[in-house]
């Protein structure tokens, strides 16, 4: 079962949080202020009470301003936040599309189900053939897939050695946006002491089309090893196929004559232990087996110390995050009195 994320949507509790707290307390001083005149005494001294009443009266004012200005900044900050999040989304997809002549915005859309891409295929009018590409072009996108592959499996086990260059190589396989949808795959694989090593030793188009000059789409079906296996976990069962079939989307900027690869639709999406996540259909009638994979005590060692430091840098993060709500929460406590 996954961990719940406690400290998902805290931005969203603080403002909440603090709002309340405004709105009791403007609730208990204007309870407060309906009993202030019931008594009122003659000459100076009613004249001192209903200056020190205005003077409290503003000073209360401004202290509502001021929180008022501090719950306005919080929720700049988590605006600014998901902002800054979709703009970089934004730049990665933009930067693919211009690119690459052809790409269309549905085809980056990661971890896309068979039937999604199909419907793709259908809206847009493309058609995958055969023979639709040469021999030799053929070779070169099945060892760009290839070479794409291997590099995604050692750059995982680059993770777990703590390597801040994990992700160089890949950088020049594979388009932006796919690229962040593989660096969240190695995070969360890496995190979980899971390798996933892929060698493919043959492989070819089986159908495709070509899109544009600088853009094929194909359906590839390769043979060699991919295998996964949890590295820290006690199960004896572990994935591995020796044949399978993806959609790719190959693409080239303009000019260039290195092929990468934009996106893939996987034939099958499996995980350890059998489970299927993604409950579709295979683009392949080979299957796969389940048996006990050994790993060197080595990369159990480096697998256990990675994930160690992984949940240390989350402990962290959880922590400040909790200062900052604990702090704001005294600082408007401060400011309201």
């Amino acid at each position: 079962m996954k961990r719940v994320n406690l400290f998902k949507r805290w931005k969203i509790a603080l403002v909440t949080i603090i709002t309340k707290l405004l709105t009791f307390h403007a609730a208990f001083a204007s309870m407060g202020s309906t009993g202030g005149g019931g008594s009122s005494s003659s000459g100076g001294g009613s004249s001192s009470s209903g200056s020190s009443i205005i003077s409290s009266g503003h000073s209360g004012s401004g202290d509502s301003f001021r929180a008022f200005l501090f719950v306005l900044f919080f929720c700049g900050l988590y605006v600014l936040s998901f902002v800054s999040k979709m703009s970089v989304r934004l730049y990665r997809r933009t930067r693919d599309i211009a690119e690459v002549n052809g790409l269309a915005s549905w085809m980056l859309i990661p971890n896309m189900k068979i039937k999604d891409f199909k419907q793709g295929l259908k809206r847009a009018k493309i058609r995958l053939e055969n023979d639709a590409v040469d021999d030799q072009l053929a070779q070169i996108l099945v060892e760009t897939y290839a070479w794409a592959q291997f590099i995604y499996g050692q750059s995982i086990r680059r993770c777990f050695a703590d390597s801040s260059n994990y992700l160089d190589q890949l950088k020049s396989q594979l388009g932006r946006v796919f690229l962040s949808t593989m660096h969240d795959e190695i995070i969360a694989k890496a995190s979980n002491g899971i390798i996933d090593d892929v060698l493919v030793s043959h492989g070819r188009v089986v159908s495709a089309q070509k899109i544009s000059p600088d853009l094929i789409i194909a359906k590839v079906q390769v043979s060699g090893i991919d295998s996964e296996v949890n590295v820290i976990s006690d199960f004896n069962s572990s994935f591995k196929r020796q044949q399978w079939t993806d959609y790719v989307v190959f693409g080239r900027k303009q000019g260039s004559v290195q092929w990468r690869i934009y996106n893939i639709v996987y034939g099958a999406h499996f995980h350890l232990n059998g489970e299927d996540f993604n409950h579709q259909q295979s683009l392949d009638i080979s299957g796969y087996t389940e048996e006990h994979l050994e790993v060197s005590p080595e990369l159990v060692k480096s697998a256990e110390a990675y994930k160690k430091r992984f949940n240390q840098r989350k402990n962290v993060k959880a922590v400040v995050r909790w200062v900052g709500f604990v702090l704001g929460l005294l600082f408007v406590n401060h400011i309201l009195g």
